[in-house]
């Protein structure tokens, strides 16, 4: 037994327990394998209760990422996780999968042909293989979460469109949805009311609180929301803030995010003065406040996950740049910064990085010229990812297999070969 050891197995369980709970998590998963005692005593829900107090205001980890998996803006080495290297170097996409969403921490990736899909945490190297669908194809809408009052995550869920029928003269629809519980292991059948037809999603579908916010092509200038930890059978809509009717883009002028526990919708909007780009909050109460304008020829990409003072902007203007800016919550013209600044984000106890070239590359794929057009485009590939203030398993029912691999890129590659020896 070496000291380090025999110091924790001779220190007062109180002392031990506090000095622990200071440590960062990626350390405390370590501990877990020196003896059961100590194993029973950090998987407790005092020690957890404990080291999400301790660790408030400390920031945690995030990442955003192209559906590919390209890492594009990120923040690691916080004192939540202590990570070595950003969460986007942590999510390897297979190849012929894609980013489809993520939620507290669980990415879900997803097959191109849609008959194969994985929901885990990359970080702790867990995943969970989705089974088909009986049916055959449903179109993806989403992943969600449950959280308990400390941020740990109790359950999943995926969520699949399969149908919809006409009532009332156009006047409403009946959805078929399809979701998958982390609780069940199974699919299930829920049939939900629309006041529109979903016929394709505008901005990618974003969640929060176990809730899928999207906008729908057919009938632009409305979100459309559904909580599906709820028992309610009805989709709720909101019209969003400003919009024209004539859209530059074909009814898609703006993004949905998420930041500070709210759903944010940024809007480029042509006017006489210029060029102006506009930051809202979906307040509790359903109705949008204006935080923010700025003044330019901005493509929105993303708002930073815990301050909604934060907003990340590409700048059109040759040379393109990727810019942050913090507005402090009010309507003015903001101070514009570029990626060299070592701590935009003013994160203080870790690393911030920005990948400039590959957001030149991602934009190029985008190829428009217009910060009106660019909204939806830019947004719709990019997903983002942030850890949750404290490390649980993935959730599965016993009867679903839980797959640790370092590299979920070479499991897929390994069970695809298998898969063709058996059919041989």
């Amino acid at each position: 037994m070496d000291s380090a050891t025999s110091t924790i197995h001779h220190l007062p369980d109180a002392i031990l327990t506090e000095i622990l709970a200071r440590l960062p998590l990626r350390s405390i998963s370590r501990l877990k394998s020196v003896s059961k005692t100590l194993k029973a005593t950090l998987e407790s829900v005092y020690f957890r209760r404990l080291f999400v107090s301790l660790h408030k205001d400390s920031s945690s980890s995030w990442s955003l990422c192209s559906h590919r998996g390209k890492k594009l803006i990120g923040f690691h080495g916080c004192k939540t996780w202590d990570l070595p290297k950003s969460l986007g170097s942590f999510i390897s996409v297979p190849l012929g999968f894609k980013f489809k969403a993520s939620s507290n921490g669980l990415v879900l990736i997803e097959r191109y042909d849609h008959d194969c899909s994985y929901v885990g945490n990359p970080v702790l190297q867990q995943w969970v293989k989705i089974p088909q669908l009986p049916c055959g194809y449903c179109g993806m809408l989403g992943l969600v979460t449950r959280v308990d009052e400390d941020g740990v995550v109790l359950g999943f869920k995926v969520v699949r469109i399969a149908s919809s029928v006409m009532r009332n003269d156009h006047a409403s629809y009946t959805l078929n949805m399809f979701v998958y519980s982390s609780e069940t292991g199974i699919w299930t059948s829920k049939i939900l009311q629309c006041p529109h037809l979903i016929t394709g999603y505008g901005a990618r579908a974003t969640n929060l609180n176990g809730t899928i916010y999207f906008v729908t092509l057919h009938v632009p200038g409305v979100v459309l929301a559904h909580d599906f930890y709820s028992d309610s059978d009805q989709f709720m809509f909101v019209h969003l803030p400003e919009h024209s009717n004539h859209s530059n883009n074909g009814g898609v002028d703006g993004a949905l995010t998420t930041s500070g526990g709210f759903v944010m919708y940024m809007k480029s909007l042509v006017q006489k003065r210029g060029t102006v780009l506009k930051v809202w909050r979906l307040n509790n109460d359903e109705s949008w406040q204006l935080l923010c304008e700025i003044n330019g020829s901005f493509v929105p990409i993303a708002m930073h996950p815990f301050d909604s003072d934060i907003v990340y902007l590409w700048h059109q203007k040759s040379p393109h740049h990727l810019v942050s800016c913090n507005f402090f919550d009010k309507l003015v013209s903001c101070n514009l910064r570029t990626e060299t600044l070592i701590d935009p984000a003013r994160e203080y106890d870790g690393v911030f990085y920005m990948n400039l070239s590959g957001f030149e590359e991602y934009m190029d794929e985008i190829g428009s010229s217009r910060a009106s057009d660019w909204n939806y485009g830019a947004l719709n590939g990019l997903f983002q990812s942030v850890l949750p203030r404290w490390m649980e398993p993935v959730p599965r029912p016993p009867q679903v297999e839980m797959i640790y691999t370092t590299s979920l890129p070479s499991y897929v590659a390994c069970c695809l070969t298998e898969q063709e020896e058996k059919e041989e």
